[in-house]
């Protein structure tokens, strides 16, 4: 599928953390001038996972709960983004399991976006949502949370943050923050961590070859940047190389970010330690939106765009 005319999807579960994923969501959909899908999924208690054998009088009020949350939604939106086209904003109420139902929304998708977690015993889709769409979304996932007062605006200020480890997943993490970067008019700042791939803890074992490894992520970063530069000119980018671990220094950089984005292949592989186990970790640590940027095998048009825009 082409991702051009594709709409945002939001996961509306009438929780807080889901209405600050609905304000995002609708903040993004009019930078990028995408249609808004707000959906609501009523699941049935155990056993009665399809409706089917529940009672009538408890399905209506199922139903009535999940209208209610939609209309709250829909007025969080249009107070986000003043002057909303309310036909730009599409609602639907679903029967079945919340990440099978927005994993099917994903395939057509631009944008999936999930609330992060919630308040001790407040109900509602939450961060173990996000995780289990990982390795099943076909277009980016947000998992938008952010500090300050509970009714705050989405973070409107700071830079995009990109973790790059040289995977592919990686890669396409990096042309996921170009576009947003540029999109925004945020500055760019793209963080290797030394040791973060297979090749470089092999390495670790010496640690006279970490200030050649160092020099060579540099001119790795410099040279995937060069291809970028051509299309995004208008970015600032600032690359930064460390030592650490990847999640608590992603961490660090995002406490003053707009937006921090990472790849995943969807599980923890050798292949790069910001591929699944550290795409987990953010998931429900992350102090700011977090956008999750699949795997390339399961994007194959983002990826021809990738090779197009970077000629590699």
């Amino acid at each position: 599928m082409t991702d051009e005319g594709a709409n945002v999807v939001v996961g509306v579960d009438g929780s807080e953390s889901g209405l600050r994923a609905t304000a995002w969501a609708a903040q993004t959909a009019a930078q990028w001038h995408r249609p808004l899908l707000l959906t609501s999924v009523l699941t049935p208690p155990t056993p009665y996972g399809t409706g089917i054998g529940l009672r009538p009088d408890r399905f209506v009020e199922l139903e009535t709960e999940g209208r209610a949350w939609l209309d709250e939604a829909r007025a969080v939106a249009e107070r986000t983004v003043a002057g909303l086209d309310r036909t730009e904003v599409e609602t639907e109420l679903v029967v079945g399991g919340v990440s099978e139902v927005l994993s099917e929304r994903a395939r057509e998708a631009f944008r999936v976006v999930v609330g992060g977690d919630r308040p001790a015993g407040e109900t509602g889709t939450s961060a173990s949502t996000a995780v289990a769409l990982l390795s099943h979304t076909s277009c980016p996932l947000a998992v938008v949370r952010w500090g300050g007062d509970e009714n705050a605006e989405p973070p409107r200020h700071g830079p995009v943050v990109v973790g790059v480890d040289g995977s592919p997943a990686s890669a396409e993490a990096m042309l996921v923050a170009f576009e947003e970067a540029a999109t925004l008019g945020s500055t760019l700042v793209a963080v290797h961590v030394e040791g973060s791939s297979a090749r470089q803890r092999l390495r670790g074992r010496h640690r006279s070859t970490w200030h050649a490894g160092e020099v060579t992520d540099r001119m790795m970063l410099t040279e995937r940047f060069a291809g970028m530069r051509q299309w995004y000119p208008e970015v600032d980018v600032e690359p930064v190389v460390t030592r650490g671990g990847p999640t608590p220094t992603l961490l660090k950089h995002a406490e003053s970010a707009r937006l921090l984005v990472v790849g995943t292949s969807g599980h923890a592989q050798l292949g790069g330690r910001l591929l699944g186990s550290t795409s987990h970790a953010l998931v429900r640590s992350a102090p700011c939106p977090l956008l999750i940027v699949p795997d390339p095998a399961r994007t194959p048009e983002r990826h021809a765009r990738w090779r197009e825009k970077t000629g590699s």
